[in-house]
């Protein structure tokens, strides 16, 4: 009896071991337009996959900031990547406990503006009634989102999969005067110096030094077993490391120590 269970395990072994957890990603990222993505946090996305070793499929769906949340709600398989944690979406989801990313504090990038390197976000937009765009659904920390929710119609808000982008386009067009985005982001969408004429960067305050991106998964039997996978990978030391030094380059000297700071805490690498 016990060399026939025996047989049966090896047996079965095999079957189990090839089994894959089927997970959609609902992203802006398109495998089928580009196979590169262009950036960081799909990269370490896909890293952390092929860390599991064929345990995990992923499978990238289109979908808007508002409505990536929706199917996550409404479908058991769905996981987003690279985002904020707040006290709305850890109610919703599953938050894996380790970060995928992390970003220096978003900025006040203003045009044709005059002010010191440090704002209020209550001077800029109810004293000086700037004209200021954020992106519906997009979290900016929780200082910000509180400031926003309290004053959501001082605001121009951008809706749609490809706001954050059409924002700063409206930005260096004149048709607003600032908006909050990551420094980095901006220079990467205008390199030309042209492009970046009468263009300010400004500290929000009381903003974190650092924020973390992190992946999230639907509430239910698949989303957990996700959430499970995700952390077996991000705990490996060597996968900690190789995610550190992919933001190396990415973010200003400056801003790295913030990050490389943050993320080994995070990753409670000891010094």
């Amino acid at each position: 009896m016990l060399k026939t269970c025996s047989l049966l395990v090896a047996l079965m072994s095999p079957v189990v071991a090839a089994q894959s957890l089927e997970i959609q990603i609902a992203s802006d990222y398109n495998p089928s337009v580009s196979e590169e993505p262009a950036d960081l946090a799909t990269v370490l996305l896909l890293k952390v996959r092929s860390q599991l070793k064929g345990r995990l499929s992923l499978e990238f769906i289109p979908a808007s900031r508002l409505r990536e949340w929706r199917e996550l709600e409404t479908h058991p398989n769905i996981c987003l990547y690279n985002k904020v944690k707040t006290a709305e979406r850890e109610a919703m989801a599953v938050f894996v406990e380790y970060p995928l990313m992390a970003f220096p504090a978003n900025r006040l990038i203003l045009r044709g503006q005059e002010l010191p390197s440090n704002v209020s976000l209550k001077k800029i937009i109810v004293s000086e009634k700037l004209r200021i765009g954020v992106t519906k659904g997009r979290s900016y920390g929780k200082v910000i989102d509180g400031f926003i929710d309290r004053y959501t119609d001082s605001f121009i808000i951008g809706e749609g999969a490809n706001s954050a982008f059409r924002l700063r386009e409206m930005l260096v067009q004149g048709k607003l005067d600032g908006i909050i985005e990551y420094t980095s982001v901006f220079l990467n969408h205008h390199p030309k110096q042209e492009q970046r004429e009468g263009v300010t960067f400004h500290r929000i305050d009381d903003a974190k030094a650092t924020i973390f991106g992190y992946i999230a998964c639907a509430n239910s039997t698949q989303g957990r077993k996700a959430v499970s996978l995700f952390e077996l990978a991000l705990a490996n030391k060597q996968l900690q490391k190789n995610i550190i030094d992919a933001h190396k380059g990415v973010f200003f000297e400056q801003e790295m120590v913030f990050i490389e700071q943050g993320l080994s805490e995070a990753y409670n690498i000891q010094p």
